[in-house]
């Protein structure tokens, strides 16, 4: 277990998930070519007064939930980089906002218009007082194609709903490449 002095308020972790297709399609449709960042989810550190460590995020299966690092830790993600805002921040305020998030249900569409949240939107809305992030145009597609790929053209004819290609939103490799943010470490490596 790491070291809880390692952890602030409103740390963020960005997290390469065990390969499957919906890692893999995220991936590939969020990263460009030489790109070395290959995250598929991201998530937020609260550090509570009596040194607990949480994380607050948004899950397929769970929604917006808060759950120990420790509990966290057992979901043996393949990669964890801890990543820190560079700049001075109300991260108490940040933290309030992510917890009146909580028990929200994931938005699978990813539309900025659909209930619930992902994993980015979630962290998106959780530093509404002190945003850091800007929203960029959303891509379903291989950098280098121009046609939807085959994962999301099949995910979202079983979701019944329009692929929300080119509308505003957030991806966890997009936010990391955003100068807001440094990386402190590696906290799980492959």
């Amino acid at each position: 277990m790491m070291p809880t002095e390692l952890f602030k308020n409103a740390d963020l972790l960005f997290i390469t998930s065990r390969a499957d297709a919906f890692a893999n399609a995220i991936v590939m449709s969020t990263t460009t070519a030489g790109q070395h960042l290959h995250y598929d989810h991201v998530a937020l550190v609260e550090v509570t007064a009596k040194h607990q460590v949480f994380v607050l995020h948004a899950l397929p299966k769970s929604g917006s939930i808060r759950e120990p690092y420790a509990a966290f830790q057992k979901r043996h993600y393949a990669l964890v980089d801890l990543y820190r805002v560079q700049h001075p921040l109300q991260a108490e305020l940040i933290i309030a906002q992510a917890k009146s998030q909580l028990g929200q249900v994931y938005n699978h569409s990813y539309a900025p218009t659909a209930a619930g949240y992902y994993c980015a939107d979630f962290i998106f809305a959780a530093f509404a007082s002190d945003q850091i992030f800007t929203l960029r145009p959303m891509s379903f597609k291989a950098p280098t194609q121009q046609t939807l790929l085959p994962f999301w053209r099949a995910y979202y004819a079983q979701l019944g709903c329009a692929v929300p290609e080119g509308e505003l939103g957030l991806n966890p490799n997009a936010m990391a490449r955003q100068n807001c943010l440094r990386k402190v470490t590696t906290l799980v490596a492959p």
